[in-house]
């Protein structure tokens, strides 16, 4: 898609998913953004730009009137998926800069909304094996990932909703657990963000293990001592 240089590349990232001709939710969307930038290469068709925050609703609100899309993206305060109307025939939702485990949280208590969604784009600030847990779970085929660093490593994960096993299939023929904390698409090319994050997490975790091996109440966390172990093991596997 034409480049929209007013977005940070977190995202023009996002952006670059959102299928021409889309009806989309943004949630969580700040000051709108995504959906303004959007409209204004006329990606998308229709837009709601949801947030649960009082302030950067009204901040929403102040951007899209200045951008002169009232008519076409609506700007709504409140939580998750609850925003949405069945009116809105939204086939795209993208949730990005939280944690994953309330992106997850927001899609469960928001299933009824996803009804007519054909494309999830989600970018957890951490926890993204969460969000590929949940994913699987609820049968949602992951068919993309990408990660791009700024001041930290953002992962995007873009998945559709297709009958039958697909979901299953970007972790076929991989070891479960690795494909789920590292990504199953990023495990395939293993990018150079890719590489310097995981590289960074090992430095960090050998520091840590470094002070454990310190101390002197060796007991107390040894639990959690070859829990960093047998990670720091599977992120050298995973990078060598």
């Amino acid at each position: 898609m034409k480049q929209v240089h007013q977005l940070s590349l977190r995202l023009q990232t996002i952006a670059s998913e959102v299928p021409k001709e889309s009806r989309l939710a943004d949630i969580g969307t700040d000051h709108a953004q995504l959906p303004v930038a959007l409209m204004g290469v006329e990606r998308i068709r229709y837009a709601v730009a949801s947030d649960a925050k009082a302030g950067p609703f009204q901040t929403a609100l102040r951007n899209v009137e200045a951008a002169g899309f009232s008519d076409a993206i609506s700007v709504r305060h409140g939580e998750g998926l609850q925003t949405l109307e069945v009116s809105d025939h939204i086939d795209v939702i993208s949730i990005a800069g939280m944690g994953g485990s309330l992106i997850t949280n927001i899609l469960s208590k928001g299933a009824n909304q996803l009804a007519s969604v054909q494309r999830l784009i989600l970018q957890p600030n951490m926890a993204a094996d969460m969000v590929r847990e949940w994913l699987y779970e609820n049968e949602w085929t992951l068919i993309k990932e990408q990660i791009v660093q700024e001041e930290q490593f953002y992962e995007v994960l873009i998945a559709t909703k297709e009958k039958g096993e697909n979901h299953q299939h970007a972790y076929r023929n991989k070891n479960w657990d690795d494909a789920i904390l590292f990504g199953p698409k990023l495990l395939e090319k293993k990018p150079e963000a890719f590489q310097l994050k995981w590289k960074q997490e090992l430095d960090h975790l050998e520091r840590v293990l470094q002070q454990m091996e310190a101390t002197l109440q060796r007991t107390e966390i040894g639990e959690e001592r070859e829990r960093i172990k047998n990670r720091i093991k599977r992120i050298r596997e995973v990078i060598k």
